[in-house]
């Protein structure tokens, strides 16, 4: 009962049993008889005060008995729609399990159902990373991406491409007409300069570097250059960097310059970078990236996701482009990262005229020198 009503009862209950009291206690009647008629006038009104009390009050229970009865209906309700309602679990689980029948790997699962974070996989367990709002994100949108009948990727807007076609090349693909590689549709090409050994630490020229990268640019393509770096300290990523400068020296370079950095996931003996820091990995791009600056070219950072999310700090080398590796699966065509890229290198197995076997496919999003 709420507090008004009980308040209207109590007086009614209290106005009742002092009318009785009045009216029928024989002591209270010797003194009415004995007294003035105003005890009289007295009686009669707190009666008919009582009477009006015992109305309010019982107008108030009933009131109260019909809220109380349309508050159950309602809470019923609210607690039938709930039990009809699926349980959260449930569908988490239907999700999840449509995902496993369907083929995806827990990877693209996680992925799937942590889509405020980036996900990856290494050495045999899942990290999860928040992204930096405070990093520049790339303005590329999902409807413009296109995948193409033969397996290439393009950037459309406003029915325009705004992608540019592109592919790496380095020894391992044997000699490259490139006249085809021009018919094909293919308009930028990245010439591997050289690698430093993953155990050795030698800094070695790649065989085919010089034919390629004059071949390509005859045959009217873009052309740019990346090395695959092992540099332990700033020292050593100066000195590669003073390796490609030289090897580009009266060469056409109309693509930014390359910094390739990855991690060895498999190796005979353990890679001569294994137990670098983040912050000297960072120091080493950094220095490297500086020295062709220098040099009036324009550097550029090739990873995947592990060397943006674990090998480097990306907050420090927000000032320079990013070359972004990442394979799609034959039924996707986006690139899972958030920030500013000018290439995304979206397949290793791509089929292009003029190349024999599989060459890495590109798409660029950069301006020509």
């Amino acid at each position: 009962m709420s507090g008004s009503r009980a308040f209207w009862v109590t007086a009614a209950v209290f106005s009742a049993q002092l009318c009785d009291e009045m009216w029928y206690n024989p002591n209270m009647m010797k003194k009415k008889k004995a007294g003035s008629g105003g005890l009289y006038f007295y009686a009669v009104l707190i009666t008919f005060i009582s009477v009006i009390l015992l109305f309010v009050s019982l107008f108030f229970a009933f009131r109260g008995k019909d809220e109380k009865v349309e508050k159950d209906e309602k809470e019923e309700e609210v607690e039938e729609t709930i039990e009809a309602a699926p349980d959260e679990g449930d569908l988490f689980r239907s999700k999840l399990k449509e995902m496993a029948q369907s083929g995806y790997s827990m990877l693209q699962i996680l992925k799937s159902f942590f889509p405020d974070d980036i996900v990856l996989t290494d050495e045999g367990r899942f990290w999860f990373f928040d992204v930096d709002d405070s990093l520049k994100k790339n303005s590329l949108k999902e409807e413009g991406f296109i995948r193409n009948d033969d397996g290439t990727v393009d950037y459309v807007e406003n029915g325009v491409s705004k992608g540019k076609k592109g592919i790496d090349i380095s020894k391992y693909n044997g000699e490259v007409d490139w006249e085809q590689v021009y018919a094909s549709g293919v308009r930028f090409a990245y010439i591997r300069a050289g690698v430093r050994g993953y155990a050795s630490g030698a800094i070695v020229k790649d065989d085919f570097f010089d034919d390629n990268i004059t071949n390509a640019a005859a045959a009217g393509l873009e052309t740019g250059t990346y090395f695959f770096s092992q540099a332990v300290d700033e020292e050593e990523a100066r000195k590669e960097a003073d390796f490609v400068l030289e090897c580009v020296k009266d060469k056409k370079i109309s693509c930014p310059i390359a910094y390739d950095l990855e991690k060895i996931e498999n190796y005979d003996s353990p890679p001569r970078t294994k137990d670098l820091s983040k912050e000297q990995m960072t120091k080493n791009a950094i220095a490297f990236c500086e020295r062709i600056k220098e040099a009036g070219y324009t550097p550029i950072i090739y990873g995947n996701i592990k060397t943006f999310m674990m090998l480097t700090e990306l907050s420090e080398l927000e000032g320079y482009q990013k070359w972004f590796a990442d394979y799609i699966s034959d039924d996707d065509h986006l690139p899972y990262y958030p920030y500013e890229m000018s290439i995304w290198q979206y397949s290793e197995k791509g089929s292009v005229p003029g190349v024999e076997g599989n060459c890495d496919l590109n798409i660029g999003f950069f301006e020509g020198e």
